[in-house]
């Protein structure tokens, strides 16, 4: 790393030789603080990146940010220092510490390079482990005094001292070393016959595919380009997480004919991106619904009068006592036309594009499928294992009297009262969520379901395993709720555990409402 002209000044001149207990130190300013650390143990400054909030992490922890793919820790050197806290300006930098643990230091600005010497510097009380520093260089009337930053004693500051106790239900699997962190469980009495599916319309109706098909679900692009001499069902191509993938529309591959939704409609309008048969395409659909938990009880064969020729619905789900019908697609079949097969082969760049749908076996053991939904500017990812469905919010919520602080209210959800957490409220965000995009999903949070309020929905997102990562342990409430995080390059994800959701008396709390508010709850 070549240090600033500032830092060149300040560097003894080549010739003059130094004594053996000199050693090179970034000074930087913190407020009104000049501080110091070996450089020894800086790995670069960088300028101050975007910056991805964590709740529940303490006041001195700024946020997570991507260092060259590197979930890296930010501290905020003011607070951590008891400095006026002020906004990043230009001059701010991050400085990036050689440790074991990523972690960067947010700082005012980087004044230079000074080689210090034990003898120059005043040492600190070594037990007082309150004191972030183990010595002070004094001033020489140009120049305010420097603290010298006793780093393991800031690092300590804001690491998780100790994991967080287990909730009612949960258990290390057989053979976890005592350190290590629970992986994530499946639900809890979830019947391993029932269908998750991902619904959306197209034309009026409704349709649905398997979740296990489904890669995320995006806006619409404002650039699609179309390709010469392509197939009627083929739009174009567009760029998804860097890749380019065949774009198809829905109503024309069944045979609907419409013209494609304008105005209004066309900002509901999505891309459903599939992964089936080793090969990925975006299917262009009026509007994505929820996801649905679907029995098999529930989902009837198409009457042998309408099946198709190519087959493209596997079977009709009756939901809201048969009130709601879905059609579910198999992707296999809706893309076998010779049209769409020569769009999707002209267009794959995977090399293993022609191997049979068994294939998918093992490509499916290495990922892991989650609900994406925002609070605030942050992402976060849900097991979809563990949820039941994403429902619109209602008008109004039944108020339940003397209810927990943190449930906003109660709604009949299937015959059954669901209590509704608001996690803007629990992981304690300022500002409102806009009320067009709110969302319920509903949770199995492992003996207890609830509906989580949230900002949005963004869809359904398979992510690779080698993308997820352990979350850095900052407070032991976060490393229970966040325990991983996903890093997909320019995006991270933070990784939630239903299970930790809720503590233990407040899930306690959450199972005594039923009886309590069945009879509140509009029907």
């Amino acid at each position: 790393m070549s240090p600033p002209p500032s830092a060149q000044a300040l560097a003894p001149a080549p010739s003059i030789p130094e004594p053996p207990d000199r050693r090179p130190h970034l000074v930087f300013r913190v407020g009104g603080l000049r501080a110091a650390l070996p450089l020894r143990v800086v790995r670069e400054i960088v300028r101050r990146p975007d910056v991805l909030d964590v709740p529940l992490s303490p006041p001195t922890v700024e946020g997570l940010i991507n260092l060259r793919g590197t979930v890296t820790v930010l501290l905020n050197m003011q607070r951590l220092l008891g400095q006026p806290a002020t906004p990043p300006d230009d001059g701010g930098r991050v400085v990036v510490l050689d440790s074991g643990t990523p972690v960067g230091l947010q700082v005012d600005q980087v004044a230079g390079i000074v080689d210090l010497s034990r003898g120059q510097v005043e040492r600190t009380d070594p037990a007082d482990e309150g004191d972030l520093f183990s010595g002070t260089v004094p001033g020489d009337g140009d120049e305010s005094a420097v603290s010298v930053l006793a780093l393991e004693r800031v690092l300590r500051r804001v690491s998780a001292t100790r994991p967080a106790a287990p909730l009612a239900g949960r258990s290390a699997p057989a053979g976890a070393s005592a350190g290590a962190r629970p992986a994530p469980e499946p639900a809890s009495g979830t019947p391993a016959a029932t269908r998750m599916l991902v619904s959306f319309e197209a034309d009026g109706e409704e349709y649905a595919v398997p979740v296990s098909a489904v890669d995320e679900v995006v806006r619409t692009q404002a650039r699609t380009v179309r390709m010469p001499h392509a197939d009627g069902n083929l739009l174009g191509v567009v760029t998804v997480r860097g890749r380019l993938i065949p774009l198809f529309d829905l109503g024309t591959l069944l045979g609907l004919g419409r013209p494609r939704p304008r105005g209004g409609e066309a900002d509901a309008a999505r891309v459903i991106v599939l992964s089936f048969g080793g090969m990925r395409a975006g299917l262009l659909v009026d509007r994505a619904r929820e996801i649905l938990r679907v029995p098999p009880g529930q989902i009837d064969p198409v009457p042998p009068l309408f099946r198709q020729d190519a087959g493209e619905i596997e079977g009709i789900c009756r939901l809201d006592q048969g009130r709601r019908l879905v059609s579910i697609l198999d992707p296999d079949r809706l893309f076998r036309s010779a049209g769409a097969r020569s769009g999707l082969a002209a267009h794959s760049d995977q090399p293993d594009a022609d191997i049979p749908e068994e294939g998918m076996a093992d490509r499916a053991a290495v990922t892991e499928s989650f609900v994406i939904f925002r609070l605030g500017t942050v992402e976060y990812g849900l097991p979809s294992s563990c949820v039941e469905q994403v429902a619109a919010v209602p008008d109004q919520l039944t108020p339940v009297p003397k209810a927990p602080d943190f449930i906003e209210g109660v709604i009949n959800h299937r015959g059954s009262v669901l209590p509704v957490i608001d996690q803007r409220r629990r992981f304690a965000l300022s500002g409102t969520a806009p009320e067009r995009s709110r969302r319920i999903v509903v949770t199995l949070m492992g003996t207890a379901r609830a509906g989580i309020l949230v900002d949005a929905v963004t869809g359904v997102l398979r992510i690779p395993a080698d993308a997820i990562e352990p979350a850095p342990d900052l407070s032991a409430e976060q490393v229970a709720l966040i325990s991983r995080v996903a890093n997909l390059g320019g995006r991270m994800i933070l990784l939630l555990e239903p299970g930790h959701l809720l503590a233990r008396h407040e899930a306690d709390q959450l199972s005594g409402l039923d009886g309590a508010t069945a009879a509140q709850a509009p029907v």
